[in-house]
């Protein structure tokens, strides 16, 4: 087996490694509850992101997220959730 066999996978390697790095991160950054004001009722919630999403929209790179979860639902289900600023 020679040496150029394994550029092909060097070359793999090199690109999966910091892909699956930065989807990692993302994950890690999405999931787990928050606690955030609701600009709605100036109250405290609790909000849950949904993790796919956030991991599939930094993979396209779009910054958009999704609430998985409120603690002020379903009496507020249908809020703007402005929520979402506070989320870094």
């Amino acid at each position: 087996m020679t040496i150029l066999y394994l550029i092909p996978v060097w070359f793999a390697l090199g690109f999966s490694v910091p892909l699956v790095w930065s989807i990692s991160k993302a994950y890690r950054r999405s999931r787990g509850p928050r606690e955030v004001m609701c600009p709605e009722i100036s109250q405290s919630a609790v909000i849950q992101l949904d993790v796919r999403d956030a991991v599939a929209m930094h993979v396209i790179g779009n910054p958009v997220r999704k609430i998985q979860l409120c603690s002020r639902w379903p009496e507020r289900q249908a809020c703007d959730r402005k929520c979402l600023a506070q989320v870094a």
